[in-house]
């Protein structure tokens, strides 16, 4: 099945029709060959819903987990999220228990859970089944839409963003564990994770920035010979000296007060059904952190920081799902939006950009050897001279 174009604007502003997200990486009809392990555990997913499965799509698999559609005799559609055997359930079990938690105190259109099945000692797959949502991912909807839709999808996400902020959780940074309600955490979960020696609940912002600059030092996304590292090394130092006086600046509890953040709130984890949001998916990877970091524009309308042309990755053709101009157009509305709505949020927000642009460098997943990327932003944000 061809996958449907979409609209994308390159880094010179050209507009560009290109393949989005497909619908299916893999899919099985019943009376198809499956092997055993598939067939396992689409064996124990029948038992848990009462009803055959007619036909599943791979909507995401990693090496961590598998993301099916499953759909069922009875005319069912379903999503059943895989932990892949072998890797820690407490990411898992986080994600799961978040869902039902945030339902009960928001309207953050999440995914309904069903239920939740572990693995046992003859059968390795722990699973959980969940609501599918209506809609397709932003990714493949937005760039199409009619301007005026696009103005009502980013004051939409400005009132989602705002509903998060008002939900309470522990005042320090990490990851939530929720059971019978009451949240812990665990260290923060990183896509590009953090190294198990500075791998902890932050108690204070610099206590985690800190963290992170070091998390990077030993990261290999600086590369690996001797020459990217020794430039990456003096690049980070240099970030490191510059942050004194930007959280001096942010020291105010106004930007320290935690709040919850979807980590991963890209283009593929959101869901429009026509020109509403329907679902907000995929919170694998969220925190607690402090409002200064969690109160930002939605990536998919940015061209800065890592989103600004100047400095991506020259290696890969980097796509934008707006113009330069619709993106900066969007980005008055989101923040015009959350000025109505919340002024002190919005006072946060713009006194942050710099440190969370800096956060986003020090988690970026894509590889930066030498940190040449991040030195050349930082000559830019820092105002000195190449």
């Amino acid at each position: 099945m061809p996958v449907p174009l979409s609209s994308f604007w390159n880094g010179d502003g050209h507009h560009h029709l290109l393949e989005g997200l497909p619908s299916s990486f893999e899919h099985w009809s019943a009376g198809d060959e499956v092997d055993e392990h598939r067939r396992a555990l689409l064996d124990r997913i029948e038992v848990a819903l009462s009803s055959k499965i007619v036909s599943t799509d791979v909507r995401a698999d990693s090496d961590r987990s598998l993301v099916l559609e499953v759909e069922l005799e009875d005319g069912r559609r379903e999503i059943v999220r895989a932990l892949v055997q072998g890797h820690d359930s407490e990411m898992f079990e986080s994600e799961v228990a978040l869902l039902p938690w945030l339902s009960r105190r928001t309207l953050v259109p999440v995914p309904r859970l069903h239920c939740v099945v572990p693995r046992t000692m003859t059968e390795p797959h722990t699973f959980a089944v969940m609501q599918k949502l209506p809609g397709d991912c932003l990714m493949n909807v937005f760039g199409g839409l009619s301007y005026p839709d696009k103005e009502s999808i980013v004051r939409e996400i400005a009132k989602i963003m705002l509903q998060l902020n008002d939900v309470s959780v522990p005042q320090r940074i990490g990851t939530t564990l929720i059971r019978d309600d009451e949240i812990t955490l665990i260290p923060p979960q990183r896509i590009t994770p953090l190294p198990a020696d500075v791998a902890r609940v932050f108690d204070t912002l610099e206590e985690y920035m800190y963290a992170l600059i070091e998390a990077r030092r030993v990261s290999d996304m600086i590369g690996t010979n001797d020459a990217d590292r020794s430039r990456a090394h003096i690049a980070l130092a240099r970030l490191a000296s510059e942050l004194p006086p930007i959280m001096a600046r942010l020291s105010s509890p106004v930007y320290r007060r935690c709040v919850l953040r979807h980590d991963d709130l890209r283009d593929t984890n959101v869901l429009l059904d026509g020109s509403r949001i329907s679902g907000i998916v995929d919170w694998e990877y969220h925190s607690t952190i402090p409002v200064v970091l969690a109160a930002q524009p939605p990536c998919w309308i940015r061209y800065d920081g890592i989103y600004d042309p100047r400095f991506t990755d020259t290696a890969l053709e980097t796509w934008w799902l707006a113009s330069r101009v619709d993106a900066s157009r969007l980005r008055a509305v989101y923040s015009q939006t959350v000025k109505a709505l919340n002024e002190e949020y919005w006072h946060v927000m713009t006194e942050g950009e710099l440190l969370q642009q800096i956060e986003e460098w020090l988690t970026e997943h894509r590889p930066d050897p030498g940190c040449d990327r991040m030195s050349a932003w930082m000559d830019s944000a820092f105002h000195e001279p190449k």
